[in-house]
């Protein structure tokens, strides 16, 4: 079980050599790597500015040329690329042209991961937005199986990798946060057993997010024993229940023993993964100096975590 940390939040503040030097340093086995979701940043898709700004645009092996000195710093300190992010948003309201779109980014990124020993992508899926109101449930969920099951050819030829949905929410401001796609564990479960039926193996996993959990106020202790063996991945970090804050654990509300505990009822033994770029980036606006205690604290708080897990 490695001990893990995304390293947006760091590696765009101090570059690759330092990012990954630190890391390492800090006693981390492992990373949540960014390089795929910061091919295509939010904005880009939601202005429509995507095409030809995407590296995933091209063939396989002029994206792993892109990547290849960031790759063998991550070989240098002998770092296990335990998860990647997919760029998001997949669709844009009115714009059905981008869903086409993302589908094959998606498909060479899960080439990526295949190439780079990455066995887990999160790719996420589609939640309602208050600019389509007409959309209805089943909808969506016609939107979303049809999403990932177009990624199943290509996962058939990436026999090692797996696509994680994660529990996700959205706002409306007359509403405040909201449950997105996912965030129902029964739903989560429904959509990955469909989709892993379909494509023959366990091509599809979810990935936990803490955080999200404890925006919407879901019980840990109920949604985790919902979803066993299909939690594959986790996106480790903390809030005060009102914001997505991406904090450390212990700095705000969220239940870690119920997680703990729950995640060793399942037998969760896959790694543990800190996706706290938000106060990342908070030390490294205050002092470079403190990234590398901070990291190492954090490092150790996840062996607290291991240990109640295991």
């Amino acid at each position: 079980m490695n001990i893990c940390v995304q390293t947006g939040g760091i590696i765009e503040h101090i570059g690759a050599e330092k990012c990954y030097r630190l890391i390492h340093r800090a006693g981390f086995t492992g990373i949540d790597w960014t390089g795929l979701e910061h091919t295509l940043p939010v904005k880009t898709i939601r202005k429509l500015d995507y095409r030809g700004n995407c590296i995933l645009e091209q063939p396989l092996d002029a994206v792993l040329e892109h990547f290849s000195e960031e790759l063998a710093l991550i070989r240098k300190y002998d770092l296990k690329i335990a998860q990647a992010h997919a760029p998001f948003p997949a669709y844009i309201p009115g714009h059905p042209e981008v869903l086409t779109y993302m589908t094959g980014i998606y498909s060479r990124a899960i080439e990526v991961c295949q190439h780079v020993g990455c066995p887990n992508l999160v790719i996420h899926g589609i939640s309602p937005d208050p600019k389509e109101p007409e959309m209805t449930p089943a909808d969506l969920r016609k939107m979303n199986l049809d999403l990932y099951e177009a990624l199943i050819p290509t996962l058939r030829q990436c026999p090692d990798v797996t696509v994680c949905l994660e529990n996700l929410f959205y706002r409306r401001p007359e509403c405040g946060v909201l449950e997105g796609v996912c965030s129902d564990p029964h739903q989560a479960a429904e959509y990955i057993d469909i989709l892993n039926e379909k494509a023959g193996r366990e091509a599809f996993g979810l990935c936990l997010d803490s955080g999200h959990l404890l925006l919407l106020h879901k019980d840990v202790r109920t949604y985790v024993p919902v979803l066993g063996k299909r939690i594959k991945c986790l996106h480790l970090h903390d809030n005060d229940g009102i914001e997505d804050r991406h904090y450390a654990p212990f700095t705000g509300k969220f239940d870690w023993k119920g997680l703990c505990d729950s995640l060793r009822q399942t037998g969760y033994d896959a790694d543990l993964s800190f996706e706290t770029f938000a106060q990342a980036r908070r030390v490294l606006d205050f002092d470079q100096a403190l990234l590398l205690p901070w990291l190492t604290v954090l490092r150790k708080t996840g062996e607290y975590l291991r240990k109640h897990i295991q």
